[in-house]
């Protein structure tokens, strides 16, 4: 089994070289099936606040998952990074719980040391909390592939090293081997070296390149900025999650913010033309998958494809997603992997890992 095609070797990880432990909380929860005929997995909204002071948005409950991870995601809904998270959470099948964070007072997180970026994750199993989007991509990913480890030794295989942060000049950490899923020393065919490395790259590339542009082109104006953040409180749930206060805080200060820092963004890019340059990566995209295949993974969506999906279902209910469909090739691409993610077509992985533990 591989999920995905970026392999690193675990002896290499060694070389170069993480959730904390959360009870799950007591809620009174609402069930709320995600179709009609019968699924293994189903969403439950909770009614009331946890005992750990913390709300949950929603509970994420998959029967094949028997893992015992409990996993908790820190959120913003419409996050880029974060909807890359879920998107892998979903494709493969993991129950999880989801807390909507505050973009404003972000009080869910107080608990990250000061770390005050989504995605965050944690876990029973793990001795501190996982942060970085590709990271806990990563990090899951190895753990589907290697059964014998447990999640905290496959934390292990991705050490931080210190650095400066280029934007803040702060001291930051880096992950440099976070676009790697390892595997137990074997032999790869030059195909299976070849599809890791393209993995790795397009990961990379999503990060470095595609996300930047997405804040040029949801925030270009006041109108379009605070249109934003309006479907931001109603795909966040933020009318059940936050105070009237907050949420007003959150949608008009958030909105003033994110205009200014898009603005800012597009100089840093040396973004003249924010459409233009969409529309040139989605067309990049489709050019590098080719005629021959479904997915940049072949028959089934890999880590690039499931990242570039989050990043572009962050913006689904904006103009520019609308443009986009409209004026590229992308449309074909995202549906099947929506379907793929819907479906959870990647938990036959998560059963096997099951079966193995």
């Amino acid at each position: 089994m591989r999920i995905g095609g970026s392999i690193g070797r675990i002896g290499m990880a060694r070389i170069l070289g993480a959730a904390g432990g959360v009870g799950l909380a007591s809620v009174l929860l609402m069930n709320k099936e995600t179709k009609a005929e019968q699924k293994p997995w189903k969403i439950e909204h909770a009614t009331q606040s946890a005992k750990d002071d913390v709300m949950l948005s929603r509970k994420i409950v998959n029967e094949l998952d028997k893992t015992g991870l409990n996993l908790r995601l820190y959120q913003y809904q419409t996050c880029p990074f974060c909807c890359k998270v879920r998107a892998f959470l979903d494709y493969y099948g993991f129950s999880y719980e989801v807390v909507e964070v505050n973009p404003v007072t972000r009080s869910q997180i107080k608990f990250a040391n000061g770390y005050k970026k989504v995605p965050i994750m944690t876990s029973c199993c793990c001795d501190q909390p996982l942060v970085e989007s590709s990271l806990i991509v990563s990090v899951l990913a190895t753990y589907l592939q290697l059964p014998k480890r447990s999640l905290n030794e496959c934390m292990d295989f991705y050490p931080s090293i210190e650095t400066v942060d280029e934007n803040t000049q702060k001291p930051a950490k880096s992950f440099p081997n976070k676009y790697f899923v390892m595997e137990e020393e074997k032999t790869l065919t030059q195909d299976q070296i070849q599809s890791a490395r393209e993995e790795r790259e397009w990961r990379d590339w999503v990060d470095s390149h595609f996300i930047h542009l997405i804040s040029p082109n949801v925030y270009r104006t006041w109108s379009e900025s605070l249109s934003t953040f309006q479907w931001f409180s109603v795909v966040g749930d933020w009318e059940r999650n936050f105070p009237l206060w907050e949420r007003y805080l959150a949608v008009y200060m958030g909105a003033l913010a994110m205009f200014a820092i898009s603005k800012s963004l597009k100089k840093r890019h040396n973004i003249e033309d924010e459409r233009k340059v969409l529309f040139e990566a989605c067309d990049k995209w489709v050019a590098a998958i080719g005629k021959n295949r479904r997915f940049m993974g072949g028959d089934e969506p890999n880590l690039a494809d499931l990242a570039l999906f989050g990043a572009v279902n962050s913006f689904v209910g904006c103009a520019a997603f609308k443009e986009m469909r409209e004026k590229t090739a992308i449309g074909p691409w995202f549906d099947a992997v929506k379907a793929a993610v819907e479906e959870r077509q990647g938990s036959k992985y998560l059963a096997v890992r099951a079966k193995k533990d």
